[in-house]
């Protein structure tokens, strides 16, 4: 799996597998629709393909019927089970640096999105910065939030923090537990993904700080990313420029090769080299922001649209027809519907 453009780290996969039994299901026939491994085990230091990813955790919540459990299931993960992660938070000096940690070390993780903290007088903010080219993700960001927040309860030691939670993901149909404890302090259907820590937890260390401990993750975490360091795909990154340019309403080949410091030539002999065109490439980018904006936004149909760069409703239309096999309004009516 070295040669993955845009990958995620897999054992966060695995931790659905016992679940999916659980309900009488089959993780082979799962593993082989997304061409994972059908043994869990094989999953741990595994990379696989985002989109890839982010659909397993679609697929799994629609076919047992609940859109929740998944925020149950991820803040109940037990301490190491995200290798490295968890520990450079936990183990740290101070609550502030467990964060400024996952933002440091966020290329263990994935190397197509990021974790940013930042912080003001009252609050530290710990924001997920997903790209929309990756389609739905409603079920994977309620797997992250869950093991997000269990860990910085963990960290603060306080039964019930005042954590502040926003989604850009819609409500789901079901109810989890999670939901219930968080109450109103969990908002869906926002402008980002993050959660809020009031800021005088910040400078509180954790309960498992401890200074040798602490060093000894701290050098794995940086020995990793070292053995990691490859130079930025060139592929990655004008698939970055045309997810951006895209949210413009326009994007250009002119645009796009600007963006990313090449000639149009040039920009078109490195998609040649890779078998892809940038016409393909803008298409495929713009299916996958559809599928989540049509899913997962209250966005208009016409808004869509000229998010996506066509300049009617109708061309949307007959885009979205070719690329699922049906129109862009019974696309949210059957989600919706779930």
């Amino acid at each position: 799996m070295a040669g993955l453009q845009e990958w995620a780290q897999a054992e966060q996969v695995a931790y659905l597998v016992p679940f999916v039994r659980e309900k009488g299901y089959h993780w082979c026939d799962i593993a082989r629709r997304f061409g994972l491994p059908p043994e869990a085990e094989k999953l741990k230091n595994r990379k696989i393909d985002l989109k890839m990813l982010l659909g397993a955790f679609e697929h799994v919540a629609e076919l047992v019927g609940d859109d929740a459990v998944v925020f149950d299931l991820y803040s109940e993960l037990p301490q190491g089970a995200i290798p490295i992660f968890d520990y450079v938070a936990l183990c740290a000096p101070t609550v502030r640096m467990g964060l400024q940690n996952w933002q440091r070390f966020i290329s263990l993780r994935t190397n197509c999105y990021t974790m940013e903290f930042t912080e003001d007088a009252d609050y530290g903010y710990l924001t997920w910065q997903i790209p929309d080219r990756y389609g739905p993700r409603t079920q994977n960001m309620f797997a992250k939030i869950a093991w997000a927040t269990s860990r910085i309860e963990q960290m603060v030691q306080d039964p019930a923090p005042d954590l502040r939670i926003q989604l850009t993901c819609p409500e789901p149909t079901c109810t989890s537990e999670f939901q219930k404890r968080l109450g109103s302090r969990l908002k869906f259907n926002q402008s980002v993904d993050r959660i809020s820590i009031p800021a005088h937890y910040l400078d509180l260390a954790p309960p498992k700080t401890e200074a040798n401990l602490y060093a000894l993750v701290e050098a794995a975490a940086l020995s990793e990313i070292q053995a990691n360091v490859s130079r930025t795909d060139p592929i990655l990154r004008i698939k970055t420029a045309i997810n951006e340019h895209l949210k413009t309403g326009t994007c250009t080949l002119e645009q796009v090769a600007e963006s990313v410091g090449k000639s149009q030539r040039s920009l078109q002999r490195v998609l040649e080299l890779h078998g892809t065109s940038f016409r393909q490439l803008t298409d495929d980018i713009r299916r996958s922001i559809a599928a989540r904006y049509l899913q997962e936004s209250d966005l208009s149909l016409k808004e869509i649209a000229f998010l996506l760069g066509f300049s009617n409703l109708s061309s949307f239309s007959r885009a979205v027809k070719g690329w699922y096999g049906t129109s862009p309004s019974q696309m949210r009516k059957r989600k919706h519907e779930h």
